[in-house]
């Protein structure tokens, strides 16, 4: 084999390496985003409580309509931010209403009482 063969599979070679590296390079740059961190980006700090509570009644459902969401983001479709209100109205329209504990308390005279202690109360 002479010399200028050698030279040839040489840089042959290295263009086969540049080209492999290249299309690894690419393939990485490919890769789809993550839509359930950029849905949870796009939260206010009660959208992140409401969606932890959603998670916690619906994990399957919840992570599931994020990565929608997320896409949406991603496409541009939809702009902002997300609120307690919108992620409850979401989950809401979808059907699965997200259930939120609630306190009932009664004010008299400066004190504050459950519902709950002022029956007691009265037995």
């Amino acid at each position: 084999m002479s010399e200028d063969e050698l030279k040839f599979l040489k840089m042959r070679k290295m263009l086969e390496l540049q080209r492999r590296l290249l299309e690894r390079k690419a393939r990485a740059l490919r890769r789809e985003p993550d839509y359930l961190q950029v849905f949870l980006e796009h939260l206010t700090d009660d959208g992140k409580e409401m969606f932890r509570r959603a998670k916690e009644q619906y994990p399957v459902v919840a992570r599931k309509i994020a990565e929608s969401i997320g896409r949406l983001f991603v496409q541009g479709r939809i702009r902002g931010v997300l609120d307690a209100r919108a992620i409850y109205g979401i989950f809401a329209e979808l059907g699965y209403p997200i259930r939120l504990k609630t306190k009932i308390v009664y004010k008299k005279k400066g004190e504050v009482k459950t519902i709950s202690e002022l029956l007691r109360e009265e037995d």
